[in-house]
């Protein structure tokens, strides 16, 4: 069995605090210690805690998915200012070839790539890859521009490969929910024995919320997302569900407005916010247009 198991499996449920407690308390014990570190960094820097990652992981760094780990953390501590660099990194990195072999680089550099809505580049550089972590991530992309027939079949390959893991599991809830109709109810389910089995996360919850929300049981999708801001206060898929669940619920717009404005402060770059900014500012030039 891999020893890692544990680890990558509360990294794929976004438990990232029970990845560091995981590593940090196998530290000795564990044989493969920069593959734990790989994902440890990666929980740190999911947190937030970029610093912490560009403190640890030095420049001279000889190890390669340690130094893009270090690389997303530069990224993550600001994507605006430190974009160019990060991409012109991950650019030398594809034209050294190092991405052949590793689908840990793989992952980073996708990763890099979907934040920056560039998902041509995430989709060339995912392409043929049989991590799971990497296929899920794929399907990811290709939901995103709504091409659920490529999803479908990359999750054929994917069942093929293991079924029963954790990312085979969370793509096949992803593609059951942008199925619609019946297969929500299915989605549902697998997130509910997935919560059943490893204790609810964030994601779970909003998995959950979202199904429900869809099944226009609002009130049950509000209890599990105030229970996933319990885990985690600043997490911007709650705080953006949130607020779709209580529109719908016509709760009063100060407690609508209040989880907005900590979605923009928190996750300024957030879709939900960007399509809200979007629409403020389509509005304020229809009012100066006619005059209003």
């Amino acid at each position: 069995m891999d020893e890692l198991y544990e680890i990558k499996n509360y990294f794929y449920l976004a438990n990232y605090q029970a990845v560091i407690n995981e590593v940090n308390k196998r530290a000795k014990q564990l044989r493969n210690k920069a593959d734990a570190d790989f994902y440890l960094y990666r929980a740190y820097a999911a947190l937030g805690d970029c610093d912490l990652v560009l403190r640890e992981i030095k420049d001279s760094e000889q190890n390669r998915p340690l130094q893009a780990v270090r690389t997303l953390a530069a990224y993550l501590q600001s994507p605006t200012s430190n974009a160019d660099i990060v991409l012109a990194t991950v650019k030398q990195w594809i034209i050294d070839g190092l991405l052949q072999t590793s689908a840990q680089l793989q992952v980073i550099a996708a990763t890099i790539y979907y934040s920056e809505g560039n998902f041509e580049e995430a989709l060339r550089v995912l392409n043929k890859s049989d991590s799971l972590e990497c296929i899920a991530l794929q399907i990811q992309v290709y939901l995103k521009i709504d091409r659920l027939d490529l999803a479908e079949k990359r999750y054929s390959d994917m069942k093929k490969l293991d079924i029963d893991a954790t990312p085979s599991q969370l793509a096949h809830a992803w593609i059951a929910i942008t199925q619609g109709d019946d297969k929500i109810k299915e989605a549902l389910s697998v997130y509910e024995e997935l919560s059943e089995k490893y204790g609810p996360t964030s994601m779970l919850l909003n998995g959950r919320a979202t199904c429900e929300i869809l099944l226009k049981r609002f009130e049950k999708a509000e209890n599990l997302l105030l229970l996933s801001l319990e885990k985690n206060p600043k997490d911007a898929d709650t705080l953006a569900n949130l607020i779709v669940c209580h529109m719908h619920m016509k709760k009063q717009s100060e407690v609508t407005n209040r989880y907005l404005n900590q979605l923009k402060t928190s996750a300024p770059k957030h879709p939900w916010v960007a399509s809200q900014v979007n629409a403020e500012e389509a509005f304020d030039r229809c009012k100066t247009r006619y005059g209003m």
